[in-house]
């Protein structure tokens, strides 16, 4: 008898697969090797070089005591933009107060200062209740509790983000006194902006319209036939957040993941929100009100508080404290509280010393259902933070 030998045949297309494969997994993780270096971002000015997120992190702490230089100089009150909105909306600020724009290392969080020394309980600022942003229906526009209630999940972190979008483009028969001001968010939480995450293949340039709009629900099955958690920019994103802030790969892949799927959750429900997409390079209209709906609810975690209103706790953004700085051992020298004439106060919760830093704590504002992380990852993933405030 004879033997019959089964002939061994060539499939290309099988070879071909394999290979994309496999050349997939080598640029992911050779992409890993060069994080330090790629997770960075430029400075806006030509005459500056690229320096690296992490020598830029490690230098701000160093730097805070040049910011904190003479902060009792008046003539520090330089941020033009927020003096005349708030003269214009019936902002009150006492003269004790110095207010300059943030700093680079500050991202977003600092520039108000004692310029004399301030007691314990005196009114540092009044802000009208009409220029708070807050997640209750008198706060709210109808259309904002229209679209909110189209979500998927409901939360205060959905209300907020629906009443500051509502802010952000409103229409006719709305106040347009907030819109300003929202339009002025340059900062949110890490990776808000692009040059987070350095220019790279799976760093700005991999993601679709920012890292937390970046992926789908489906992701783990999608990639992992790739050996991977989730999508690229994600898992490359994580690691370098876990490098940042000295938490475990896992606890940043976890909380970088979590807040993409809160963001989907709300997505097409808030999307028609936004009447006029902020441009970008690429994108339809539709996707990019939907990537709009994703930078404004990175900004709102990072700015949200929460205040009495009407006899309840409630989620809000309030005009100065968003942008406070973090507090240090002391605790924060300042709280909100509701007047009785229609408006906010932040009040001095004890004497604070000419030149020193007007501080909030950023550890007790509001988080999303289900977020777990605490310290650095927290304070930069959600506000962003940097190392100096942790």
């Amino acid at each position: 008898s004879h033997k019959i030998r089964k002939k061994r045949i060539f499939n290309p297309k099988i070879i071909t697969l394999t290979m994309i494969r496999q050349t997939s997994i080598i640029l992911a993780l050779s992409s890993l090797i060069t994080l330090p270096t790629a997770l960075s971002f430029t400075i806006s000015s030509a005459k500056v070089p690229q320096r690296t997120f992490l020598s830029h992190l490690s230098q701000s702490s160093s730097r805070s005591s040049d910011t904190d230089t003479d902060n009792t100089n008046t003539d520090n009150n330089n941020d033009n933009g927020w003096a005349a909105w708030a003269i214009t909306n019936g902002i009150s600020t006492t003269p004790k107060l110095t207010i300059r724009a943030p700093s680079a290392e500050e991202r977003g969080k600092g520039g108000v200062f004692a310029s004399e020394s301030i007691s314990a309980l005196e009114v540092i600022a009044t802000i009208p209740n009409n220029l708070v942003i807050a997640a209750s229906s008198p706060f709210m526009p109808q259309r904002a509790i229209k679209a909110a209630s189209e979500a998927k999940n409901f939360s205060w972190a959905l209300d907020l983000t629906a009443a500051t979008l509502a802010a952000l483009h409103p229409i006719e028969g709305e106040g347009v006194e907030k819109q300003s001001w929202v339009s002025s968010w340059a900062d949110g939480g890490w990776a808000t902006n692009g040059e987070d995450l350095g220019d790279s293949k799976w760093g700005a340039d991999g993601v679709t319209g920012c890292l937390m709009s970046t992926g789908s629900d489906n992701d783990h099955n999608i990639y992992a036939k790739f050996r991977m958690p989730c999508h690229p920019a994600v898992f490359r994103s994580s690691v370098g957040l876990a490098l940042l802030t000295k938490s475990t790969d896992q606890e940043a892949l976890d909380a970088l993941t979590f807040r993409g799927k809160v963001y989907r959750s709300m997505r097409d429900a808030l999307a028609p929100l936004v009447t006029e997409p902020m441009e970008r390079k690429k994108g339809s209209i539709n996707e990019k009100r939907r990537w709009d709906v994703a930078d404004a609810l990175s900004k709102v975690l990072s700015r949200a508080t929460m205040v009495q209103l009407e006899g309840n706790a409630t989620g809000a953004i309030i005009p100065l404290h968003e942008r406070l700085a973090q507090c240090d051992e002391r605790g924060e020298n300042v709280k909100v509280i509701a007047g009785d004439d229609d408006t906010i106060k932040i009040l001095a919760l004890r004497d604070i010393e000419a030149g020193e830093a007007i501080t909030r704590d950023y550890n007790t504002a509001p988080r999303l259902d289900g977020d777990d992380t605490e310290g650095g990852l927290r304070l930069l993933l959600q506000f962003g933070l940097p190392p100096s405030a942790w």
